[in-house]
């Protein structure tokens, strides 16, 4: 028969143990009662080298001693949402980073804790409520697991988290902040808009905000462009000669020749600058006409037979990954019958959340018939795309969006525009409450041609905050200084810095601006140094 120990016993319980007392201290909070919480175990990690879940490769970032607690949150018969939570045993800096998920989540995102612990704060995860990965089965005729995903599962973690960091460290976090990337960059928007009051200080990178749009709209008009006939699919091994081609049209938008391209929007690629008639020449291959059409719609976005936009096309440069699949080459381009990465998402969304048909085939999408209905369906549960920020605002919670202007994965416009969608809605003092910035030369949350090491993680080698974007925001946050520029850099091993390594070289640095700002080069220094540039709003 198990002892029931009351949520008073617990309190005087902890409130007794010192605070050097690190292990009692961590197992005591096993039994700690919270509203549909069952903590599953609690432990004290000695200090050392993090190797996170596979597929991730082992890092060497040196993380500190830890009570890791282990839970289970049942908001509905149905819902059975795992989380984990780190406390730092010792160097706490008194405050607390909540840690999101890529993709349709379904593991515990311990990579980002350990540099979140490293950096000294209490942190959380959670799988939110399926712990299925490669599959979303789980999500068929499940709607309280879909709930559970869309939004509910990151507010209950961060709810039980602070909680349990209360308890441990005998006082509420000074502050708490959010942090994530991809699906996790949709999450920190849903908390900003839904649930305001969990954050003072939020980072959205390369958000899917609007859900139902990247997936059902983006991913699926370049499904049918490319894969709805067979002459219109460009191959993978297309992807440098499309790079080439961008780079070549692009390039010098900035004035600069450095391979990245500083400010896509304004670039238009045409077709018949490049062309081949054969389809091929002696020296490289070349897209058909039919090939340049598809590439064509893809830059232009989906949208109605009437011409109405449904969602930003994707935007020139950087289609080649600097990692396997980043670039177009795993995202976009490629067959139907092998499958891209936005294939992979558009059918497990569309079969297991919207149809339930095993059978759902893309090519038999209308987008005037279809899309409202999937939108108007999903979108409520999905989409983080209120641009209303009134009530986080109030309270002095601050937001920074980011994007790579090289997403082989997401837009990059779609942020732009849902930034300008805050600003409009909330008035110019909007932009004493929030900050974009795009990074040009950067794929989807991680690597390409431009530098792309600023996010909250380990730290820059020499060590100089103006390159972390997490220091940015605890700056504007706590001390009411807003971000006007951060620093970018591109290593030349990525494992080596984000393993911590002290001696990671730096290949090269960027200025990123706050948007509408842009970097412009002095035309005098080393244009892969950031010192050579400087923000401005104008053309020249």
């Amino acid at each position: 028969m198990k002892r029931c120990v009351s949520s008073l016993s617990v309190i005087i319980l902890l409130m007794s143990l010192p605070l050097g007392a690190t292990e009692q201290r961590c197992e005591a909070l096993r039994t700690i009662e919270l509203p549909d919480v069952h903590i599953t175990s609690t432990e004290l990690t000695p200090a050392g080298r993090f190797a996170p879940d596979p597929p991730l490769p082992a890092l060497a970032l040196p993380v500190p001693a830890r009570c890791v607690v282990s839970g289970v949150i049942s908001s509905s018969p149905d819902s059975q949402i795992r989380f984990e939570v780190w406390l730092p045993a010792s160097g706490w800096n008194g405050k607390y980073q909540g840690v999101g998920n890529g993709g349709f989540a379904g593991s515990l995102n311990r990579a980002e804790m350990a540099v979140a612990v490293q950096r000294g704060y209490a942190t959380a995860t959670t799988d939110t409520g399926h712990g299925q990965v490669g599959t979303e089965a789980w999500a068929k005729n499940q709607p309280e697991k879909i709930t559970d995903f869309g939004d509910r599962a990151i507010h209950l973690t961060t709810l039980a988290a602070k909680s349990i960091v209360k308890r441990y460290y005998r006082r509420t976090p000074a502050r708490s902040y959010f942090a994530s990337c991809s699906n996790g960059g949709r999450q920190a928007l849903m908390e900003a808009q839904r649930y305001p009051q969990d954050f003072d200080g939020i980072i959205a990178g390369a958000p899917a905000y609007d859900w139902v749009g990247a997936v059902a709209g983006s991913f699926l008009w370049n499904a049918q462009v490319l894969f709805g006939s067979p002459d219109t699919a460009i191959p993978s091994v297309m992807t440098p000669s499309v790079a080439a081609e961008t780079k070549a049209q692009c390039a010098k938008t900035d004035g600069l020749d450095d391979g990245v391209i500083a400010d896509p929007a304004r670039c238009d690629v045409r077709a018949l600058k490049s062309q081949c008639p054969s389809g091929k020449d002696a020296n490289r291959l070349c897209l058909t006409t039919r090939q340049w059409s598809a590439l064509e719609a893809i830059y232009q976005g989906p949208h109605d037979s009437q011409g109405h936009q449904i969602y930003p096309g994707f935007s020139p440069g950087g289609e080649v990954g600097s990692f396997p699949g980043l670039g177009w080459e795993g995202w976009i381009f490629g067959s139907a019958d092998k499958g891209t990465t936005q294939l992979f998402f558009l059918r497990s969304f569309m079969r297991d959340f919207v149809t339930g048909d095993p059978g759902w085939d893309f090519r038999q999408f209308d987008f005037d018939r279809d899309y409202a209905a999937v939108r108007d369906r999903w979108g409520p549960i999905l989409n983080a795309t209120d641009p209303d920020l009134t009530r986080f605002f109030a309270h002095g919670g601050k937001l920074i969006l980011w994007h790579g202007w090289s997403d082989a994965a997401l837009p990059p416009l779609g942020t732009i525009h849902y930034f300008n969608a805050v600003v409009e809605r909330m008035g110019p003092r909007a932009l004493e409450s929030v900050r974009l910035f795009m990074a040009p030369g950067m794929q989807h949350c991680v690597g390409g041609p431009g530098p792309y090491m600023f996010n909250p993680g380990p730290a820059k080698p020499d060590g100089r905050p103006e390159s972390d974007m997490g220091k940015a925001l605890e700056h504007w946050v706590e001390q009411g200084v807003a971000p006007r520029q951060i620093e970018a850099w591109r290593p030349r091993d990525l494992m080596s810095a984000l393993s911590g390594d002290p001696k990671a070289q730096i290949e090269r640095t960027g200025l990123l601006c706050a948007y509408p700002a842009i970097a412009r080069w002095d035309g005098k220094g080393d244009p892969m140094f950031a010192t050579s540039f400087q923000c401005k709003t104008d053309s020249h």
